[in-house]
């Protein structure tokens, strides 16, 4: 009986390294079976980019009559999001809901996400990313990655909250800046003559509050969700990146699961970043207010001496995206 129990328990270790792994079943009918999958977000609690995950786990749920659980930890509970993006591949969480330029580790071309002023407006961004060419960006970095990419949302334009104010590059000169530690972010602000520095979303609060950095940039959404009104009084209207962002689960544990479970995830995933982009336009605008309200000070820099700034950045910094520039700049 010793035996035999030993043999069994090396038997499922080797079943958790296989899926650890990435090495899933070949998909087939899901019949009775249950599937509960952790959904892994960095952000906070409440705020849109958890309330579209909620809705996303709610649409699983009702289509698959409870056989789909999708559990979501926001909050960071999971790790920062490059940690629950190498949970993918463990089997830690099943989705995570990240930007596209977080998987810049796994394909040169996800850095088009964070390519600063590549888009004229917010409509000329959703022609990019809800039409042919978005599809195209996903299918390719996923292939790259091993990724399955559905359900791209807009982010909203990024902003930055500061403790001091600046308008032009020249006021930037040596700003302590927190940044995503993704390489297009950290060159945009060295360009604009700042001091990028690369930290966690969990840690910045702290850091600002610490005077580590005195400054982030992120959507008026998340800036605002995330207390920052409390640490930084000026809120500075860059509007540098238009960023996507989308659930991302693993392929091959996606394309192991049962066709129908599949079909469930795809049609919940895509229905849940459609209200999203809808609930996002309706209520953009108010965050303006709201930072106000907090006591903080809205100031509009000039802008066109920032995007002066950038002319040939893409060729010298990220030449692998030209070709991908030249087709979205060229979108009518």
């Amino acid at each position: 009986m010793k035996r035999f129990a030993r043999f069994l328990s090396i038997v499922a270790l080797a079943a958790a390294v296989v899926t650890g792994m990435g090495v899933y079943a070949p998909a087939q009918a899901a019949g009775e079976q249950k599937f509960v999958m952790k959904l892994a977000l960095a952000t906070p609690a409440g705020d849109i980019r958890d309330q579209v995950c909620q809705k996303m786990a709610e649409l699983a749920k009702e289509k698959s009559k409870g056989m789909v659980v999708v559990e979501v930890f926001p909050g960071g509970q999971l790790g920062d999001w490059r940690d629950a993006i190498e949970g993918l591949s463990m089997g830690i969480n099943e989705i995570v809901l990240e930007s596209i330029g977080t998987l810049d580790a796994y394909s040169d071309l996800a850095n088009i996400d964070a390519v600063p002023y590549l888009y004229r407006d917010i409509e000329h961004f959703k022609k990019a990313w809800f039409g042919p060419i978005g599809e195209k960006i996903l299918t390719a970095v996923g292939e790259e990655g091993n990724f399955k990419l559905i359900g791209p949302q807009n982010r909203g334009a990024r902003i930055v909250t500061s403790k001091v104010p600046f308008k032009t590059i020249a006021d930037l000169k040596g700003l302590k800046l927190r940044v995503p530690n993704i390489q297009v972010y950290i060159e945009t602000w060295r360009v604009l003559g700042a001091a990028p520095t690369p930290l966690a979303f969990t840690e910045t609060f702290t850091a600002l509050q610490q005077n580590t950095v005195v400054a982030q940039e992120n959507p008026i959404m998340l800036s605002y969700s995330s207390s920052f009104y409390d640490v930084c009084k000026y809120l500075i209207e860059t509007d540098h990146v238009f960023s996507a962002d989308i659930f991302i689960f693993n392929k091959q544990y996606f394309e192991g699961l049962p066709a129908d479970v599949q079909k469930i995830l795809t049609e919940a995933c895509n229905e849940a970043a459609a209200w999203r982009n809808e609930e996002f336009s309706r209520i953009e605008a108010d965050f303006k207010q709201k930072f106000r309200d907090q006591g903080v000070t809205i100031i509009e820099p000039d802008r066109a001496q920032f995007i002066a700034a950038f002319d040939g950045f893409v060729e010298k910094y990220f030449p692998k995206l030209v070709q991908w520039e030249k087709e979205i700049k060229a979108l009518q």
